[in-house]
């Protein structure tokens, strides 16, 4: 029984050292240039301990059974540590590899150009955005289990957001994902859209309107 508990032990503390070396990922999303229908993504990843840092932007949709070319709306991919510059080489359509010279905090920045209103892409304009996790967030090639932070700086006149993913500390421009899967799974609406709260079956529901129609709450 004491080589049992011994063992437990070990394995809990085995465990707990793994997680914690685990790279650390977060996202900063700001809207400044909205009315041209632009998202400034900045992914931080933190604790990397690997040679090179390959990041992937996918080429999928949650439900959509085609190749989808998201990468194409990338624009001015930079990586920085410590506030210099890192080697960026795009070693395919959508996948960069980063030189990081053993540095571990590592600041990846691009823009996404995102004028296409779809169940699969994304819209943004100065009246709101419309976010389809996929062809916005990249991820670490081989990490997609990392759970991240999503940090939102809304576009001056939007007041609401509407999403599946988790506030962090009851902040709403503050989110949770466990996973990369979940994060692209999670439609984001940001603007002024009507929301509406119901009950069912003892479950709460919210419904995110934008523009008019016909309906009655």
């Amino acid at each position: 029984m004491k080589r049992l508990s011994t063992l437990i032990l070990l394995s809990v503390f085995f465990m707990s050292t793994a997680s914690a070396a685990d790279p650390k990922l977060s996202y900063q999303l700001s809207f400044e240039n909205a009315p041209q229908h632009y998202v400034d993504v900045k992914m931080d990843v933190s604790n990397w301990n690997g040679k090179d840092l390959i990041v992937k932007m996918p080429v999928w949709a949650p439900g959509s059974y085609l190749v989808r070319e998201f990468s194409r709306n990338v624009e001015q991919f930079e990586a920085t540590a410590n506030g210099q510059p890192l080697s960026v080489q795009k070693i395919s359509k959508n996948t960069w590899k980063i030189k990081t010279n053993k540095v571990s905090n590592i600041s990846v920045s691009y823009k996404v150009y995102a004028f296409e209103l779809t169940v699969r892409t994304s819209f943004i304009d100065a009246a709101h955005g419309y976010l389809n996790g996929t062809s916005i967030f990249m991820y670490v090639d081989g990490k997609k289990s990392l759970p991240s932070t999503i940090k939102i700086t809304p576009y001056k006149s939007w007041k609401e957001i509407s999403t599946g993913l988790e506030k962090v500390d009851g902040d709403k421009w503050t989110l949770a994902s466990p996973n990369y899967d979940i994060l692209a799974d999670s439609p984001i609406e940001i603007g002024n859209q009507e929301i509406i709260t119901f009950e069912a079956a003892g479950v709460p529901h919210e419904v995110a309107l934008y523009g008019g129609g016909n309906y009655a709450k």
